[in-house]
């Protein structure tokens, strides 16, 4: 995995916020902000309380697997991103993986 340039990262909180008043695109877990810009920036921001994932391990893990996600896409349009956790992992195991269910996979 590598590390993705400073300009392509929301930093500052108050673009932050005025991106999650955009009407977000949701799945499961997740939702998903976006604002077009007219910049030719595509950016990406995060926003996983530790509310919904307790572990911090959890917390990195999801980070982790977005930014790469953004990193490896072949399409980056000009706009700012917000991918924001809104259900809580982990309900059932208590936050944890059993390794049971780990090493049957």
């Amino acid at each position: 995995m590598f590390n993705l340039p400073k300009t392509q990262i929301l930093r500052k909180s108050k673009e932050i916020s005025a991106t999650l008043f955009a009407k977000p695109k949701r799945t499961t877990f997740f939702s998903f902000h976006r604002v077009n810009q007219e910049k030719n920036l595509f950016r990406i921001g995060l926003a996983i309380p530790k509310k919904k994932a307790r572990r911090a391990i959890d917390r990195n893990r999801i980070k982790r697997l977005a930014r790469e996600a953004f990193r490896q896409s072949p399409t980056k349009p000009s706009a700012d991103l917000v991918i924001k956790l809104d259900a809580p992992i982990g309900k059932k195991t208590n936050n944890r993986k059993k390794s049971k269910s780990i090493l049957k996979t």
